[in-house]
């Protein structure tokens, strides 16, 4: 798996005993959801900074 989408789990909350990570609780899932979305809309505005980054957090409930 990518080392940033592990680094993003565990800022999320999850929990990695090294060979797995797991979300042990809804919120931490909810969590990593709402990073992953914010960073893709991160992305998005680096490559076009109007609306597109702004409809990515809308569509993942994630505000700026």
């Amino acid at each position: 798996m990518k080392e940033d989408i592990i680094k993003m789990a565990r800022e999320a909350g999850a929990h990695d005993n090294g060979w797995e990570v797991r979300f042990v609780e809804p919120k931490y899932l909810e969590r990593f959801a709402a990073i992953v979305a914010g960073r893709c809309a991160d992305i998005a505005h680096e490559a076009e900074p109007f609306h597109s980054a702004d409809m990515i957090r809308k569509a993942f409930g994630v505000e700026k």
